[in-house]
């Protein structure tokens, strides 16, 4: 999945007074960041096709409503060209509207709440057309770790938010239609200041007409950053 999602960090320490020292206080922090002109160059391997796509992602000066959010665009740039992504932060949610998969129509996905507590979860609905066929289904997030840290492509990451998402209780329009056990393994991690550090999704749908079972979705890729101008 050609996604990315972007953070910005920041730290207070009080002063020290001349009796002693108060213990540091962490400032609340925003795990994205639409600041002009800031690049991530990312790196996308796909793991059914054996094949590798470096990506960069570019903070734009605009910003677009979507759904009456007010979504910050970015250039997405890979080597068939450019077109655009969106995020919005609002509160502790942050959102993209993207898609799950190559596979899959776009959608106002809510993937981070950076107030939830580890184990804490959040789930939304979602609808997609494959084949002639609805295919409706929950997207259940789940903070998995928090405090964590992450070494990506030689760089390691503190204070990480390691994200798993699951596709729950398909179901379809058609009686005919059964959806086959999901196999998926979706797992994004977040740093302070960067964002989107690692990316691994793995998500295999299939569905069985009259016991004759046909994949639906099929994707199993692995997205690192590599670098960024992040400060």
């Amino acid at each position: 999945m050609k996604k990315a999602l972007f953070t910005c960090l920041g730290l207070a320490i009080l002063a020290v007074s001349c009796k002693k020292s108060d213990p540091p206080v962490v400032v609340p922090s925003k795990f994205m960041t639409f600041t002009s002109g800031i690049v991530w160059n990312y790196e996308t391997v796909d793991n059914i096709a054996v094949t590798t796509t470096p990506y960069t992602l570019t903070s734009t000066s605009s910003d677009s409503t979507i759904n009456s959010k007010v979504y910050h665009i970015f250039e997405y740039t890979d080597v068939n060209g450019t077109s655009h992504q969106y995020y919005n932060n609002t509160n502790n949610d942050y959102f993209q509207y993207t898609e799950l998969s190559t596979q899959l129509p776009p959608l106002e996905l809510k993937y981070l709440n950076d107030n939830t507590a580890a184990g804490g979860t959040w789930s939304q609905a979602f609808s997609a057309l494959q084949q002639g066929v609805t295919i409706t289904a929950n997207i259940q997030s789940t903070i998995e770790s928090k405090g964590t840290s992450l070494t990506v492509n030689g760089i390691t990451y503190n204070n990480v938010i390691k994200v798993k998402t699951e596709i729950l209780n398909p179901t379809t329009d058609n009686p005919l239609v059964v959806i086959d056990p999901i196999t998926q393994s979706i797992h994004s991690y977040f740093a302070p200041k960067y964002g989107l550090i690692k990316r691994e999704f793995q998500l295999h749908v299939s569905g069985s007409v009259l016991g004759n079972s046909s994949d639906l979705i099929n994707t199993n890729t692995t997205t690192n950053l590599l670098s960024s101008t992040v400060q």
